[in-house]
């Protein structure tokens, strides 16, 4: 017999457990409290459990603030489907023969009323190829879109003397109106999910960096992940009027500073692209792919989910 309820404190020594077995890594108590019940909206996390109390599959979905083409609210993402045994590292636990029931009849349970009637006509994640596939013929999961991050190596150098940045474990408003002043539609950077996101999340550390433009007193917003001996820009936003190439310069000479070599950043919203060429990043070969799940009527999801912009930071979350 086979129960299908929310998760609870004694299942997270086993969710460890089956993390490891699934992605090669551990979770612990504090990052899945972290996750799913110190996020600024709403956490599911769901467990399939057999009669002995050995925890089979997990399936999880974030509700974050958003604000897309039409509409604003909530938007749902899926995180943290596995599955025990049977297929390897790859979280879906069904060898050859895909998913297995576990994981079946609990992603169906979490999906049953998502996304709600004033969420996001999508749900949208990060699966791979296989698992797509997989969720694409029994989730109803259609593709949205595919991105190729950037990446090169630290400018040398020092910065500009003129350039101004300043850098921090957290952010305070300013980062929220930076993030409103670009205009651009997706999950709402506010401070209250910024600081969710990268200050108080266990284990990795994040760091903010306030850019002031050259041109004037627009300000921007980098935060970085330390990834070994490179750094990623989890979030990157420039609104359009500032001249952000010194700033950035100064960025680039504080993260050389710390040990790193290299940076990657994803496609970024309009009028950066530029920007991140002149600092000499190129595609990388390597693909993200994006996946999403309509509510039920959406006949197109990708015209839903137009204009919509999914940051690193959204991809690392999962």
């Amino acid at each position: 017999m086979i129960e299908l309820r929310p998760t609870r404190e004694e299942d997270l020594s086993a969710l460890s457990d089956l993390w490891q077995a699934c992605f090669g890594y551990p979770a612990s108590g504090a990052e899945w409290r972290w996750k799913y019940r110190l996020l600024p909206g709403e956490g599911r996390s769901l467990v399939a459990v057999d009669g002995g109390g050995r925890v089979l599959a997990h399936a999880g979905a974030l509700r974050l603030p958003a604000c897309w083409q039409g509409g604003q609210g909530g938007i749902w993402q899926l995180v943290d489907f596995a599955g025990a045994a049977g297929g390897g590292r790859n979280g879906l636990g069904g060898g050859r023969g895909g998913l297995r029931p576990p994981l079946v009849a609990l992603g169906r349970r979490l999906l049953t009323d998502l996304p709600g009637a004033d969420d996001a006509p999508w749900i949208f994640g990060f699966p791979s190829d296989r698992h797509f596939r997989l969720g694409e013929r029994v989730f109803g999961y259609h593709p949205l879109a595919t991105l190729e991050p950037l990446a090169g190596a630290l400018p040398a150098g020092p910065p500009p003397a003129a350039a101004r940045i300043e850098s921090g474990d957290s952010c305070g408003g300013w980062a929220e109106a930076v993030w409103e002043s670009c205009g651009v539609f997706g999950v709402r950077r506010t401070a209250a999910f910024l600081n969710w996101r990268y200050c108080a999340r266990p284990v990795r550390y994040y760091r903010f960096y306030r850019l002031f433009s050259a041109a004037g007193p627009a300000e921007g917003l980098a935060v970085f992940a330390f990834v070994n001996q490179e750094a990623w820009a989890t979030e990157l936003w420039l609104p359009p009027p500032g001249e952000w190439y010194p700033s950035m310069l100064a960025v680039a000479a504080d993260l050389r500073a710390a040990g790193f070599q290299s940076w990657r950043f994803w496609p970024p919203p309009r009028d950066s692209s530029h920007l991140l060429a002149v600092l000499g990043l190129r595609p990388s070969g390597e693909r993200r792919f994006l996946g999403c799940r309509r509510r039920a009527g959406v006949v197109n999801p990708a015209a839903a989910a137009a204009g919509f912009y999914y940051a690193m930071g959204d991809y690392d979350l999962a």
